[in-house]
């Protein structure tokens, strides 16, 4: 069914490409300076230092006169449709999202087939993550079947969301099954979601958590809420028809009332490429970055786990097709 942010986020993205298109390839090396251009988010967020961390590496093992444009834009959903249309050949991605796009399912009418992967794992992952007021009385998401819980969540078609309907999905639910049960779902921007919380205007926020996420950590200082997880087969659901890396957590005093680790599933971060950028390209830049994880480890706190043994695993890409160029890597690197 075609989602009206989709068709929102489609109209913003009419940017023009940035760099010269591509012919396929498969020279062993890059002779001539590239241009290209990598999708991120806003400026100041991490994702723009993520992009600007790589940028680095990257343009240094491409022959003199090349450069890579980061981009303050268009963020988890936006950015494999920029790479997928050619209007970005680089992009930064969660990993289930990227499995989402290239099945088109969720937020993508159809398969986006001209997105590989290329450097997976770069940051510590997002994880679904589930808060609740302590004087709901609340103990699992399965409760929304006969319990009046107000969820909130973030704007509809974002990731946060979808972790909201897969989470309610998980357990044979429907956003139409809380109201039924006189709940009620409200979709509106995190900093407002945050305050209903805080307020007691709502029970529950399901949410895509990165780690002490700003926002989440002023809720948790409260006092007033906690974190419940979903069970062990609403998970392996989750993971096993969606992408999503089991084996996860919460961990115990990363946020204010955490006592002990909460079970969940999430995404790392991943960088994916236009399907038309040469091997050559792809294989310099993918070696760049292997070769020098400090660069990424001094940028920002959440790329101090990045780890090249990751980067081409399967799962942390999504089960995207990795770029033959980045594959050439890792077979040469011994990391597949």
């Amino acid at each position: 069914m075609r989602r009206d942010f989709l068709k929102g986020a489609l109209a913003t993205l009419a940017a023009p490409a940035l760099a010269t298109p591509f012919t396929r390839t498969a020279t062993s090396q890059v002779t001539e300076p590239v241009n290209l251009s990598f999708a991120t988010f806003n400026v100041g967020s991490s994702w723009y230092v993520y992009g600007t961390a790589l940028s680095g590496p990257m343009q240094d093992a491409l022959p003199r006169g090349s450069s890579i444009e980061v981009l303050a834009y268009q963020g988890g959903i936006g950015n494999p449709i920029l790479v997928n249309r050619g209007d970005a050949q680089l992009g930064l991605s969660f990993s289930a999202l990227s499995n989402w796009a290239a099945k088109g399912i969720i937020a993508f009418d159809e398969p986006l087939t001209e997105i590989r992967a290329l450097i997976g794992d770069i940051a510590t992952p997002h994880r679904l993550g589930i808060v609740v007021r302590r004087d709901a009385g609340i103990e699992s998401v399965g409760d929304a079947a006969d319990m009046p819980i107000r969820l909130v969540t973030t704007a509809r078609g974002s990731a946060g969301e979808a972790l909201a309907r897969l989470s309610l999905e998980s357990y044979g639910l429907t956003y139409e099954d809380v109201t039924a049960a006189g709940g009620r779902v409200t979709h509106i921007d995190l900093p407002v979601a945050i305050q209903q919380m805080r307020d007691g205007q709502a029970d529950m926020l399901i949410h895509n958590v990165g780690y002490r996420h700003p926002a989440v950590l002023e809720l948790s200082l409260g006092g007033g809420v906690t974190f419940i997880g979903l069970g062990e087969e609403q998970m392996a659901y989750i993971a096993e028809n969606y992408g999503l890396q089991p084996g996860l957590s919460i961990p115990a005093d990363e946020f204010e009332g955490v006592a002990a680790d909460i079970p969940s599933v999430g995404y790392p971060t991943s960088v994916i490429v236009n399907a038309s950028v040469p091997e050559a390209v792809a294989h310099a830049i993918t070696r760049a970055v292997c070769k020098n994880p400090e660069a990424l480890h001094a940028a920002h706190p959440g790329l101090a786990s990045f780890d090249p043994v990751n980067a081409a695993d399967p799962l942390r890409n999504g089960n995207v097709p990795l770029h033959p160029g980045a594959e050439r890597y890792y077979r040469e690197a011994g990391l597949l």
